[in-house]
């Protein structure tokens, strides 16, 4: 309680709103864009200097400050990337980073091609998972058409093959047994006595 009120804790911890499920996603899939750029740009720069290396023979790569400003993606584009990872689903995820990481280590990106091979990762999976929804709704509908059909047709065939229900087709035959009227699907047996 006492470095609660000294730091105002409470204050900043009421104010926090929980956050939907599309802005942890959004903010997922964004940290990770930036985490492959800065991996990338850290990739190109030692690529240079190892070629300045060679180049000159000594290295004075010790005595240059590293650069801090990297590539910035541009608004309208940032804004664009942000629209497409709010439509990604939290169960997706995890998938969608494993392909795009699995996209830059196979072709080797450059530090501007990346945000294109992220945005083209969103599609596709986004697009994959609209094919998939679509299979299910099918799927659906045909299961419910089937259900209702196969319904119908049981409960008429359960009408025709009971003959026995119809008191106007039972008769009493000679011997003092039962005997049903004769229905299409089966033949008339006949009890005869030999005497």
């Amino acid at each position: 309680m006492f470095l609660s009120s000294l730091f105002d804790w409470s204050e900043r911890c009421s104010t926090l709103a929980p956050r939907s499920e599309e802005e942890l996603v959004t903010n997922t899939l964004t940290l990770e864009l930036s985490a492959q750029l800065k991996r990338a740009e850290k990739m190109h720069r030692e690529r240079a200097v190892e070629c300045k290396r060679l180049k000159q023979g000594v290295d004075y790569s010790w005595l240059m400050a590293q650069p801090k400003l990297g590539f910035q993606i541009p608004p309208g584009e940032q804004l664009e990337l942000q629209e497409l990872c709010s439509k990604i689903k939290p169960s997706q995820c995890g998938p969608l980073i494993l392909r795009f990481r699995k996209l830059i280590r196979e072709f080797e990106s450059e530090v501007p091609e990346i945000p294109r091979i992220f945005r083209l990762t969103l599609l596709d999976f986004i697009e994959q998972e609209q094919e998939e929804e679509a299979r299910r709704i099918l799927m659906r509908q045909t299961e419910s058409k089937r259900g209702h059909s196969l319904s119908a047709l049981t409960l008429r065939s359960r009408l025709r093959i009971n003959p026995f229900c119809q008191e106007e087709g039972i008769k009493e035959a000679g011997t003092g047994l039962l005997a049903a009227r004769r229905v299409r699907s089966m033949p008339e047996f006949n009890i005869r006595e030999d005497n």
